[in-house]
């Protein structure tokens, strides 16, 4: 892989995309993942609650090559894994759950690859830890966990508007709304034991950034990653009354962690610096070089 000058990042081809929309039908979906199939969930009432999310979301420029998210049983996973120092190892593996803005083709996988290894919470915040070494301009945001009686529509709702806001204000430019329309589109998951009283869901999204591509040129001023994560609790939360004014307790945190790099020897910089603390073997790893 090439790469160019320090005022920008020749990321090679990216292709245009349009990203996963966060309509009727993928909200119905998710509000019945929470049991909430009921007569409300018509196209009106459902348009009107995207409307009432869509105009709380902050409208930022840094947009998204990829919406991933982490493998949730990648600890059942390392005992079929023989090399213990290898990335596999290391790093969950990630699977695509929704189109961001841009679609990644082989030209430029290694950022992609480099960028997964930095976002992992543990080499993250090590290096944060140590920036004042290593100069890492990687920001983690973690607004105060909220706590409340809601019905768990509101509660859907608030997590909908503080994931997205969350996610963009780790970010100095902000996270751009089709971005965070994207992600919406499949954060609420349904309970693995549907039998369970209270719905209590840790999730997360991986997102690959780029900023200002240039399509004609395949340049951009940077590339970064943003690790998403959060946790909804709802306590007895198939509990109903019969005219539906029932509230719950809901429990809601979040955390982000983002980092843009402009000059690809800083990246290559902080990801081979990982490898070397985390012990991780190298010709398991993508290389990085600039």
């Amino acid at each position: 892989m090439s790469f160019g000058p320090p005022k920008g990042v020749e990321v090679g081809g990216l292709t245009a995309a349009t990203p996963t929309p966060f309509d009727v039908e993928t909200l119905k979906t998710q509000l019945v993942n929470i049991g909430l199939d009921c007569a409300e969930l018509n196209k009106e009432n459902l348009q009107s609650y995207i409307d009432q999310v869509d105009s709380q979301l902050d409208e930022g420029s840094v947009q998204s090559m990829g919406i991933f998210q982490p493998d949730q049983n990648h600890a059942a996973v390392l005992a079929s894994i023989p090399d213990v120092t290898s990335l596999a190892a290391a790093v969950p593996s990630l699977k695509s759950v929704a189109t961001g803005n841009w679609t990644i083709d082989n030209s430029a996988e290694g950022f992609s690859s480099n960028l997964e290894v930095i976002q992992y919470p543990t080499h993250f915040k090590w290096l944060a830890d140590n920036k004042a070494t290593n100069g890492f301009t990687g920001k983690t945001v973690t607004p105060p966990t909220k706590t409340g009686n809601y019905k768990n529509a509101d509660a859907i709702k608030k997590l909908f508007v503080d994931v997205g806001l969350t996610a963009s204000s780790s970010l100095v430019k902000g996270l751009d709304k089709p971005t965070m329309k994207s992600v919406l589109s499949n954060v609420i998951s349904p309970l693995k034991d549907s039998d369970l009283n209270n719905y209590n869901v840790t999730d997360s999204r991986v997102i690959f950034l780029v900023d200002n591509y240039d399509p004609t040129t395949k340049r951009a001023d940077g590339v970064g990653v943003l690790h998403l994560g959060w946790t909804l609790i709802i306590t007895d939360w198939k509990r109903k009354t019969k005219d539906g004014g029932d509230t719950h307790p809901v429990v809601l945190s979040f955390s982000a962690s983002s980092v843009l790099y402009d000059n690809p020897k800083n990246l290559c910089a902080d990801y081979n610096a990982v490898l070397d603390h985390f012990g991780i073997n190298k010709s398991t790893a993508p290389s990085c070089t600039a």
